[in-house]
């Protein structure tokens, strides 16, 4: 736990997808009492809540680009941001102490600019042509 190795399996297997599945979408199910996942889903990968199943007690999330190519770029983009926190935080606790890798100068204004629509609000589920 706190290492963000979940984070970085799913980026992984998001970019598998993307490059050699042609996915420009992802979607999870996740039990409301389930905070651990909400939080990975939604703060660190950036995923958008797009449902809501009080029946079975499940928020539906996804991430959307408009083809795999951009979904690939963001993949890496937030891949990155990710690993530069994570060299950040062991420079911090004195590992890695020249930051070598890490892009000071990727801040959370220029993730904010994403190629894909993630953040645009889709009815869930999305007809099978999307």
């Amino acid at each position: 736990r706190h290492k963000n190795l979940g984070a970085e399996l799913a980026l992984m297997m998001m970019h598998y997808g993307a490059k050699h599945l042609q996915l420009r979408r992802f979607f999870v199910k996740i039990k409301d009492t389930n905070h651990s996942s909400l939080k990975l889903f939604k703060e660190k990968l950036g995923f958008v809540q797009c449902a809501y199943a009080e029946c079975f007690g499940e928020y539906e999330l996804e991430c959307k680009c408009e083809n795999s190519e951009l979904m690939m770029e963001w993949v890496e983009r937030r891949y990155g941001k990710l690993l530069c926190a994570k060299k950040k935080k062991s420079v911090m606790v004195g590992n890695d102490a020249d930051g070598e890798g890490c892009d000071d100068d990727y801040d959370d204004d220029q993730c904010s600019r994403r190629p894909c629509r993630m953040y645009d609000v889709y009815k869930c589920p999305l007809d099978s042509s999307a």
